[in-house]
């Protein structure tokens, strides 16, 4: 009788394996959940360059995973000329899948120019908190972007006051969905 109770008892290995970096179920349901909260929202966008509600979803690495949402921007987008140019200014939040969760509001400032692939960056300025202690990260980035729909960037962030928390490095690499820019070019989601 006792065997049939410990088969019937999972295994600390078979949870952990069923964990998507470092996420539980839960969380990784969650997440899919967000994203398709923000993938119907995005219908309801400008056709040219103002104001957007959202604006931006994207999936970050720095020493942990992340997402960054960008809940309003000015989107500028000028293709008039011989080369793509684009900037947007934008409010938006971070948030990293680690022990403690931690979460940053921020004000982000990305531009580029170019043709289909153009190159640019911009920064990103955030109050990282787990919710016991704060610090401002400082993130100058540079990267490509696809018509200014897909952008991938290299950021490195500086922390004040130093050293910011010892589980997030400094190096990153961000993935981002620029939800204005398919508005931009009417294709709509």
């Amino acid at each position: 009788m006792v065997h049939h109770l410990q088969a019937a008892v999972p295994s600390k290995k078979k949870a952990r394996s069923s964990r998507c970096y470092g996420l539980s179920p839960i969380k990784l349901r969650a997440l899919w959940v967000v994203v398709a909260l923000f993938s119907l929202m995005s219908a309801f966008g400008q056709g040219e360059s103002g104001v957007m509600f959202p604006n931006r979803f994207g999936l970050l690495y720095q020493k942990k995973m992340g997402v960054d949402v960008g809940f309003v921007a000015f989107n500028h987008w000028n293709d008039q000329g011989s080369t793509l140019v684009f900037y947007d200014v934008s409010l938006g939040s971070e948030a990293f899948f680690s022990k403690p969760f931690m979460m940053a509001p921020k004000l982000s400032f990305d531009f580029g120019m170019g043709e289909i692939i153009s190159f640019g960056g911009g920064v990103d300025v955030a109050l990282l908190t787990d919710f016991q202690q704060a610090v401002w990260m400082w993130t100058p980035k540079v990267g490509v972007s696809l018509g200014s729909m897909l952008r991938l960037y290299y950021g490195r962030s500086i922390f004040d006051p130093p050293p910011g928390f010892a589980d997030l490095g400094k190096h990153r690499v961000s993935l981002e969905l620029n939800i204005a820019a398919f508005h931009n070019f009417s294709i709509g989601l």
